[in-house]
């Protein structure tokens, strides 16, 4: 566990419980520089600043990493969602929705402009990040095909979480797409030793599980996995949905 927990810190994540240890490494210090240049990189380096940061949740979302739950950084979520406008007015045949604002809908729904990003997540792979973009996409990868297959699943999954006591808010996840960025952002940041690249369909896919860490209970109240897959040739996600498969 100590190990595995070192293997995260040297990829610079906010996971809480990382201690710098020696020299720093040389992608911790390209992510400061990032960071420095204004690169928001989701989970990966937090750089917002949450509403309600300062208040310690009595349910907290967290991740499990190996044998153990770790704390997902508060101010990190935020940063995969700070494109976000307040929520709009629900109206007929229109997502409703805080990810994507009025002209990123006009040019994804009226203008059907697949290649548009609405969001950007890093993938760390040999010594380098790669872009993951989150574009309009269609049926079949991208924004349009998670919220035509799986929106109920996310919107679910953000419900029982509400209804288990966890206050969103907190984290800057107002909708069922601010949680999909925020889960998605740091599942590409840190994909685990699950991911698996599929060389025929040119793809990396993986597997996290999520949860809500009741403080008073000391125990975990409610799990979530999240299935997600991106393209191996090209910077799009393809997908990311919950899902109750053990693998991907």
């Amino acid at each position: 566990m100590a190990e595995a927990m070192k293997r995260r810190c040297r990829l610079g994540h906010r996971w809480r419980g990382c201690a710098d240890e020696g020299s720093e490494d040389p992608l911790k210090r390209w992510l400061k520089s990032l960071l420095a240049s204004g690169v928001a990189l989701g989970l990966v380096v937090g750089g917002a600043t949450a509403a309600h940061a300062s208040d310690e949740p009595e349910v907290k979302l967290v991740v499990q990493h190996e044998d153990a739950w770790v704390d997902v950084d508060m101010e990190a979520l935020e940063t995969a969602t700070l494109d976000l406008n307040p929520p709009m007015t629900a109206e007929p045949g229109k997502p409703a929705s805080r990810l994507i604002d009025w002209n990123q809908w006009f040019g994804c729904f009226s203008l059907n402009n697949e290649t548009d990003v609405l969001a950007r997540y890093w993938f760390p792979w040999d010594g380098r990040l790669k872009p993951v973009n989150l574009k309009c996409g269609n049926s079949s990868y991208g924004y349009k095909h998670i919220r035509e297959g799986h929106e109920s699943q996310w919107q679910d999954v953000l419900n029982t979480a509400r209804a288990r006591g966890w206050q969103s808010a907190q984290y800057g996840v107002e909708s069922w797409d601010d949680l999909m960025s925020g889960v998605t952002s740091g599942v590409v940041a840190d994909p685990g030793p699950g991911a698996t690249f599929y060389p025929v369909s040119n793809k990396w896919c993986t597997k996290t599980m999520f949860g809500l860490w009741d403080s008073a209970q000391k125990s975990i109240i409610y799990e979530f996995g999240v299935e997600t897959a991106w393209a191996s040739d090209s910077d799009r996600l393809i997908t990311s949905f919950p899902s109750s498969r053990k693998v991907c």
